[in-house]
């Protein structure tokens, strides 16, 4: 039986060994990948025998890796504590941010500590420091593989576990290898791992060394190397589940720019010009060298809206400012597609229509296991005669459904331009969990689109509803270029 080099040589490193795990083999001149494939030739040869051994092991996300650096959010306002003895909650959210403050909070408040008028006092520093110091121990275990330290510490070891993005689980396979009868049998026929060759080299020819060595004879029934699968990225798999749900309940899609008018990302959607969703801390305004304006049309409806805005119509009060026709023509990267969803409907404002995008939007977030500043919406809106709430909820059902979700709850809720709201809620497991905003479209926004009828709408963040579909743990994964993962993943639903 002909052998290459690389099987010769591990061949001939087994044969003293009873068996041995193969990322602890070490043969000079050979890397990891090439043993590992020289074990696999044999194990398909006979000559070797190779069982998998599955292992769970802990890694620190990126989240993880933050708090190993800069330590848990409720240690640094513990730090803050041993000297001021309490701090309020608004300088809790100036010393961290909005984020990392609720997480402060919420992990203190699981040591007894609850803000209590506004601030936060500690009487029991030194036993909740221990306790923090002893995670940050497992934190550093987990990062370096250390074991002692995690068995040592269990109790803080499960309150890490617990705790969302900072920990994942990783199951890797390695094998354990023995040499078998067949193996030990060939062995007296390799007489060094160097004997044949595989390839004619340019160097062999030109010294002439060629004409003394023996050339490997090749097996063309052995199986080939596999080569990894590719495909789709599992982002575009999913957004292309979504728009064929859509499209085959007869929808149009819609394609938009990413940067638009607040005029039509707020102001036409009766979002008053004092909300805090137009903060800078909240949305990506934009700035241009030359002014870019919006056209007469739009200019005239974001004026109609700001009337409304001011003064209500029949029936509805407005907001009561006075509205200002400058801040609705800044430019901004759009913090939802609605707007894309409204103008195609004003275009067109006495035809029914059912209209859906699958498209990136942007906020001014704290990026995490659970946040981006970049996402993908789902949303689909409805005009027409029969459009009401019942017309809606036959809608979500369907829709939900055939994402693979057939019992859902509708909960009533808020949002700035629908009414009444309403959040969807699914089942997974048999836990709820909220999955999306619906809601007619108020006769504030209709009246100053000019549309006919009522509008029904509904949206959903893609990323959410990826993992779900991956049984992933943290968004970022979805950007990450983790070949392994991209190569291998399986839908979970």
């Amino acid at each position: 039986m002909e052998l290459s080099p690389q099987e010769s040589a591990v061949l001939l490193y087994l044969k003293d060994i009873k068996e041995i795990n193969e990322k602890d083999i070490v043969i000079d001149k050979l890397s990891n990948e090439n043993i590992r494939g020289a074990i696999s030739w044999l194990e398909k040869k006979g000559l070797v025998s190779a069982r998998v051994v599955n292992s769970e092991e802990l890694e620190l996300t990126r989240e993880g890796r933050k708090y190993l650096e800069e330590g848990f959010p409720e240690y640094r306002i513990l730090s803050v504590l041993k000297s001021k003895k309490r701090i309020s909650l608004s300088d809790v959210r100036t010393i961290l941010g909005p984020e990392e403050s609720k997480i402060a909070i919420a992990q203190l408040a699981k040591f007894g500590i609850k803000p209590n008028k506004g601030e936060i006092e500690i009487n029991n520093f030194k036993e909740i420091e221990d306790k923090l110091l002893k995670r940050m121990e497992v934190l550093k275990s987990i990062d370096s593989g250390n074991k002692e330290i995690l068995e040592k510490y269990p109790e803080e070891k499960d309150a890490i576990l617990k705790r969302s993005g900072i920990v994942e689980r990783r199951t890797r396979s390695t094998r354990i290898v023995k040499i078998s009868e067949e193996g030990k049998e060939i062995l007296s026929t390799i007489r060094d791992a160097e004997d044949s060759i595989g390839e004619l080299t340019a160097e062999m020819i030109r010294d002439g060394t060629w004409k003394n060595r023996r050339f490997r004879t090749y097996d063309l029934n052995m199986p080939g190397k596999v080569t990894p699968r590719h495909g789709l990225h599992p982002l575009t798999v999913l957004i292309n589940d979504v728009r064929e749900i859509f499209l085959s309940m007869g929808f149009e899609e819609l394609k938009d720019p990413y940067v638009e008018f607040t005029g039509w990302n707020m102001d036409a959607l009766f979002i008053p010009q004092d909300h805090p969703a137009r903060d800078m801390q909240d949305t990506f305004f934009l700035s241009t060298k030359k002014k870019v304006e919006p056209d007469e049309d739009d200019r005239l409806l974001f004026r109609r809206a700001g009337k409304i805005h001011e003064n209500g119509i029949r029936g509805y009060s407005g907001w009561g400012y006075k509205w200002r026709p400058e801040e609705a023509e800044k430019l901004m990267l759009r913090t939802h597609t609605t707007a894309s969803t409204m103008r195609s409907l004003h275009r067109t404002p006495k035809m029914e229509k059912a209209v859906f995008s699958v498209d990136k939007v942007f906020r001014h977030e704290s990026v995490d296991w659970k946040h981006l500043a970049e996402f993908h919406q789902v949303e689909g809106a409805i005009h027409a005669r029969n459009a009401n709430l019942g017309t809606l909820k036959w809608y979500l059902r369907k829709f939900y459904s055939a994402l693979g979700f057939d019992h859902i709850e509708l909960i009533p809720s808020y949002y700035p331009y629908t009414e009444p709201s309403l959040d969807v809620v699914v089942q997974i497991d048999g836990k709820e969990l909220e999955m999306g905003g619906s809601g007619l479209i108020r006769p504030e926004v209709t009246k100053a689109l000019g549309l006919e009828y009522n509008v029904i709408a509904w949206g959903l963040g893609l990323e959410r509803l990826a993992l779900l579909y991956y049984g992933l743990n943290d968004l970022r994964k979805l950007y990450e270029s983790d070949l392994g993962w991209l190569q291998e993943y399986r839908l979970k639903l």
